[in-house]
């Protein structure tokens, strides 16, 4: 072995493993204390000698026993500030604060002593030069945090494994951003190159944050991405719409960059996120609830000591209402469903969160007699009708069901509404109600119809009518449906190339809900604006690119074509109807045309004869005559 290989090896066994085991290891807090105070001497004696331009004119002697008195007062104001208690490698603000205390209390205590020794109190061995006082207890704070430092900055770069590093741009100039900046840089398990901090304004002017350049978003293309070799950007703020968060990410989804988000706000533990919280970006994650702040002063004067019911509540809409109603304070909230498992685990939830002013009933709108005498024994002011049967193949085979609950129990509800003068039934209807091509949006519609028809009958119960398109992260959601099927590799499976869908959260949708019963009055029908529709190919792609895969190379996207009673379009309006905005920016008006309420009552009737007798093709003709814009697909085999 040659000389130089020797002294490498002696001095690699003999020093600097040694030391890197030592800084590896969690120092002990007696141990910190020793080295403060160490430093805190050194410091006092380094003033001096910058004092007297590093000069030894000064008394000595009598320097060394000021030493220790400034040594004894450190220690006392360490016992008192606690800065060796902290971990020295996550040294952060709270730390340094307290070593700046301690050092200003210092300096105050030496300048009291000072003052009383100048005085003739004490002794003139506690006469301190005024520069002295300030200058070692600035120098002590110095010396004490550079210490830190460098302990802190050589543990991550020996802890920190070896690997290629990823280049990385974080999404946000805000404290979130700012926070996960230091956690990814004290990360020890993998090295990051920060590219950048993104955000909406173009100009940034050559902006820097933690010593990184500000980008402008718009100016980020597949060039630059390729360029800079980005493997990560990582958006730090809440996405509150799913769609629009697509459309953000199709370029970096087109160049390869992986996506990387933190939960919502309210999932922080202490208002604190930690590294594990940065995850792979996961579309269902965004259809987790943002959080409701009950800042609407004119919602809560309308709902506060209210008797509400939702029926459906353990829909998603309807345990999204539940959710929005208990911020506001109402008397109380009657949650009915007859789906057990869900309203036990909405029962749960709500209790959880510490609501009490709700009950649960188990029940079915269709059993009239109980339903009758919950309206006498729970007297509602208002009452939110979710309940319904809303997915449209099922009941393309199974009308009776949908017939049965979306119109005659409907209508029977309002009945008894209306009888008991409830203030206001809100109908939840929905955009295939408009022009309707199958049973589930046919039903919808005569739904709508007979709100309006009670309205004119009705002197105390206002009748209105939301409609809106479909809502993300709902049950049986498209969303979710095609994550199962990515996740095992395919096929993707669409309806049709053109096909395309309003789509909304189900926060804002409920929220929505809500206002349009605080603004109503009665008779109404109120449109929400849902955007610009979005292709459910194009959403199908996006979701299998952000997903790490390719189309077509990887997962394959298969066209089953259109399902009886499914349109490729979906509209918001009849051809009817014209629309006014309302007092809310999302929220418009229908302007009705006029409809024969005593012809309605008399096709219901029919409609409810057929079905007593199973006769569903003439309860499809009755639905043709109510809604004369209704193109059925029935099938004449799925149900007899």
């Amino acid at each position: 072995m040659k000389s130089i290989d020797l002294i490498k090896y002696y001095i690699s066994t003999k020093f600097w493993l040694p030391f890197r085991r030592m800084l590896m290891t969690s120092s002990p807090r007696w141990l910190v204390l020793l080295i403060d105070l160490f430093i805190s001497y050194i410091a006092f004696w380094f003033t001096y000698l910058v004092r007297f331009n590093f000069s030894m004119s000064f008394d000595a002697r009598r320097t060394f026993y000021q030493s220790l008195i400034f040594l004894g007062l450190s220690f006392v104001m360490f016992m008192i500030f606690k800065p060796y208690k902290g971990v020295v490698r996550h040294t952060g603000w709270v730390d340094l604060r307290k070593i700046t205390l301690s050092s200003i209390s210092l300096a105050m205590i030496l300048w009291i002593l000072t003052f009383l020794s100048r005085e003739s109190l004490l002794p003139d061995l506690f006469n301190f030069p005024y520069s002295i006082i300030f200058l070692s207890a600035m120098f002590q704070g110095l010396f004490m945090s550079g210490a830190r430092t460098v302990y802190k900055s050589l543990y991550y770069r020996l802890a920190r494994q070896k690997g290629k590093p990823l280049n990385v741009l974080i999404y946000g100039t805000d404290d979130t951003a700012v926070q996960t900046f230091e956690l990814l840089k004290n990360d020890i398990n993998r090295h990051y190159i920060f590219k950048g901090f993104l955000d909406n304004k173009k100009n940034n002017g050559g902006r820097l944050l933690q010593g990184i350049p500000i980008l402008a978003y718009d100016e980020i293309d597949e060039d630059f991405l390729q360029k800079e070799q980005i493997d990560y950007v990582i958006f730090t703020q809440h996405v509150a719409d799913p769609i629009k968060f697509l459309d953000k990410t199709e370029v970096f989804v087109s160049a390869g960059v992986k996506i990387k988000t933190l939960p919502p706000p309210e999932r922080w533990i202490d208002n604190i996120f930690h590294l594990e919280d940065i995850r792979e970006f996961d579309l269902e994650a965004l259809l987790e609830r943002p959080p409701i702040q009950p800042d609407d002063s004119e919602l809560a004067q309308s709902i506060a000591g209210k008797v509400i019911w939702v029926t459906g509540a353990a829909g998603s809409i309807g345990s999204e209402l539940a959710r929005q109603l208990l911020y506001y304070n109402p008397a109380k909230v009657y949650l009915f469903d007859q789906a057990e498992t869900p309203l036990y685990e909405l029962e749960r939830e709500l209790s959880e969160k510490g609501y009490v002013n709700f009950e649960s009933i188990l029940a079915d709108i269709q059993d009239y007699d109980k339903m009758e005498k919950c309206f006498a024994r729970f007297r509602p002011d208002i009452i939110f009708h979710a309940a319904a049967y809303k997915h449209v193949p099922v009941l393309e085979k199974n009308p009776y069901y949908g017939i049965t609950v979306n119109i005659l129990a409907t209508k029977k509800l309002m009945t008894f509404a209306m009888e008991n003068k409830v203030e206001k039934f809100i109908q939840i209807s929905t955009d295939k109600a408009v022009n309707p091509t199958g049973i589930m949006g046919t039903t919808k519609r005569v739904a709508e119809l007979i709100a309006r028809c009670m309205q004119e009958k009705s002197d105390r119960t206002q009748f209105i009518v939301t409609r809106f398109g479909n809502v993300l992260g709902s049950n049986g959601s498209v969303i979710h449906f095609f994550k199962r099927q990515i996740k095992k590799g395919g096929p993707v499976t669409v309806t049709h190339k053109d096909i395309n869908r309003y789509f909304m959260t189900i926060t804002e949708a409920s929220h929505l809900v809500l206002k349009a019963a605080e603004t109503g009055s009665g008779g109404q029908i109120y449109v929400f604006d849902m955007g610009e529709p979005v292709k459910i190919f194009d959403l199908a792609v996006k979701m299998i690119r952000l997903s790490g895969k390719r189309y077509p190379e990887d997962i394959e996207i298969r066209f089953t074509g259109l399902r009886p009673g499914e349109k490729i379009y979906e509209e918001l309006l009849t051809d009817s109807e014209q629309v006014e905005k309302s007092d809310h920016e999302k929220l418009y008006v229908s302007k009705l045309s006029s409809i024969d309420c005593a012809f309605l009552e008399n096709k219901i009737a029919e409609l409810e004869k057929a079905v007593q007798q199973l006769d569903m093709q003439r309860a499809v003709a009755i639905l043709k005559e109510i809604v004369p814009e209704y193109r059925p697909a029935y099938n004449e085999k799925s149900e007899e």
